[in-house]
């Protein structure tokens, strides 16, 4: 090795100078060869793929903004839900219920003589629940509490009204309402016809 870089310093300088470029030429190739064509090739593949990546990129920002333009609109569905159970719910709740209406028949100073529920009447997709009262009170005291009834948060239709003018012995009361307020209670599809089934067993 020692006498071929001896070879080498005996060589004219010129000659050195174009034995380094020739050998700095063929450094130069190989890394081109080896380094810098792999990385263009893949900077070229990459390139192509851009397009589908782009538009993959766009359907996935078009999904998120449907993402959340539907869980608005599921929300909107959840309070609307949650305001129908309010006035039509699932469950007869009718203790609540009459809380409620002597909380109603208080406010006005009425008399509820009497409170009996009636029996179920299952529909389709509600079921009718039925409650008897007798009322005591003035006119301007019944009409007050039937328009609080009308303006509960859960449904109460009033109807078969018969008022009487009051007897003696109801000091205080100008008319006795003989009525039936009525709720209804949401039932789940295929509830009723259990119901019937149960009904018709026994």
């Amino acid at each position: 090795m020692a006498e071929g870089f001896d070879k080498f310093l005996a060589v004219p300088t010129s000659q050195k100078v174009i034995l380094l470029v020739v050998l700095m030429g063929l450094i130069g190739a190989g890394w081109y060869f080896l380094m810098f064509e792999e990385v263009a090739t893949n900077i070229g593949k990459e390139a192509k793929r851009t397009p589908a990546l782009n538009k993959s990129l766009s359907d996935e920002q078009e999904i998120e903004k449907n993402l959340v333009k539907y869980q608005e609109e599921i929300e909107q569905l959840k309070k609307v839900r949650d305001e129908m159970r309010d006035r039509l719910p699932d469950s007869a709740e009718i203790a609540d219920l009459l809380q409620k209406i002597h909380g109603q028949a208080k406010i006005v100073g009425l008399e509820i003589a009497r409170f009996e529920r009636g029996d179920t009447v299952m529909e389709q997709t509600y079921a009718r629940i039925p409650v008897r009262m007798t009322l005591k009170g003035s006119f301007n005291q019944i009409s007050t509490f039937f328009y609080y009834l009308g303006r509960l948060t859960r449904i109460v239709n009033v109807e078969n009204i018969e008022l009487t003018a009051a007897s003696r012995q109801d000091q205080g009361s100008d008319l006795v309402a003989i009525c039936t307020a009525t709720t209804f209670q949401y039932l789940p599809p295929g509830a009723a016809a259990a119901a019937a089934g149960k009904k018709g067993k026994k």
